[in-house]
């Protein structure tokens, strides 16, 4: 099918001509009912929820033909990583937008560009399965930001707690279905298999017998364009923990906006786990998690291990970002100051951690199966051919 390009670079007439692209492939060429494009970070990488459900439904259906849209530089980097049976495009190319057009199913972690808003929705299925449905900082309508919005356009988003759901109605206004079944991609962390925990540890490179501290501090838009500074002694929380005659490392991973962590004082004793596409494996691997203000603490207490926060620029960060609840009226164990940290870590035993999990569990009311990508699956496989 060929289509003029309106040789423009007005973003207006981009926008015409795209959603042009999307009516007139549906007209052409139909829906391809075993089709299913994927797309994690708006292209951004191979992770996530979608990277779990798309490996799994290709173990389950392999006839399923499934695209993955890349953006820019990681088009060409991912279109190396990716299994074979995997079709990149580039996302935002005509080809994209005919592949979106056409499929049967998306499926998805944040958000789908206007031209998509409209499509039929007894013919196309949209998963959405988001990156973290228990966060504290605002998003979406939530805030007063207009940008990344989600109306109600789904089929189904993937859930795995109460607070989740009620914050879709809120942050989303989605009235639709569910399916509340937990998170495809902390799967592996309910499961706890210790053979996936060696396949992690050996990919990392991490010795036997070493224990390993993950640090993973959120995005702050105020410090995106710059490494951002641990704002702690990691070295002196390595010999703190150290203590006992146990070996510890620190996996490090800076939020994927963010232009790093400032960690060079302590280089010797640390593993850049930046690049690492899965998050949930760094989790699974981990002895203890070390956070501020991001959700993967609410994803590592399924583990029943320690997690603490670091909030030493709460004030700051709060007036910089609203927030859904103060997190000092939830069972997090909360540090401001060094000190602090250093008597939460002494404090929290095992037995006390995995209470401290529990907690977390029963205040977000966390439902986290072990089964969410298979009932996921399940569901696309239902609407393809």
């Amino acid at each position: 099918m060929k289509l003029p390009r309106i040789l423009s670079n007005n973003p207006k007439l981009q926008s015409l001509e795209n959603r042009v692209i999307v009516k007139a492939s549906r007209l052409v060429k139909g829906i391809d009912t075993n089709k299913v494009v994927f797309e994690s970070f708006r292209g951004r990488s191979y992770s996530d929820n979608p990277r779990v459900i798309s490996e799994r439904l290709h173990a389950l259906r392999p006839e399923t033909d499934i695209v993955w849209l890349f953006k820019g530089d990681a088009f060409h980097e991912m279109r190396r990583a990716v299994p074979d049976y995997v079709r990149c495009v580039n996302r935002r190319s005509r080809k994209s937008w005919i592949e979106l057009a056409t499929a049967r199913v998306w499926v998805d972690n944040f958000t789908k560009d206007p031209e998509l808003r409209d499509f039929p929705k007894d013919k196309q299925f949209y998963v959405q399965t988001w990156h973290g449905d228990r966060p504290i900082k605002k998003i979406c309508y939530d805030t007063a930001d207009v940008g990344y919005r989600l109306e109600e356009e789904c089929s189904r988003v993937v859930t795995g707690s109460d607070f989740g759901m009620r914050m879709y109605r809120t942050a989303f206004r989605y009235n639709g279905e569910y399916l509340n079944v937990g998170a495809p991609r902390n799967d592996i962390l309910v499961k706890n298999d210790p053979a996936d925990a060696r396949r992690v540890r050996e990919k990392l490179g991490v010795p036997d017998g070493v224990k390993l501290l993950l640090y993973a501090p959120t995005y702050r838009e105020d410090t995106a364009v710059i490494p951002r500074a641990s704002r702690m002694d990691l070295g002196r929380v390595l010999s703190l923990l150290e203590r006992g005659g146990e070996r510890w490392l620190c996996l490090y991973r800076a939020h994927y906006l963010s232009e790093g962590i400032e960690v060079e004082a302590v280089r010797d004793r640390l593993v850049d786990a930046t690049r690492y596409e899965d998050m949930s494996e760094l989790l699974l691997v981990a002895d203890m998690l070390l956070t501020d203000y991001s959700s993967c603490a609410t994803d590592y207490c399924v583990l029943d291990k320690p997690v603490f926060m670091y909030m030493a620029d709460f004030d700051h960060y709060l007036s910089t970002r609203p927030c859904y609840y103060d997190p000092h009226d939830t069972p997090l164990l909360i540090a401001h100051d060094q000190a602090e940290l250093e008597r939460l870590i002494l404090d929290t035993s095992p037995a006390a951690a995995r209470e401290n999990c529990r907690a977390l569990r029963e205040w977000y009311g966390i439902n986290e199966t072990g089964r969410a990508t298979d009932e996921v699956c399940a569901y696309i496989i239902d609407k393809l051919k």
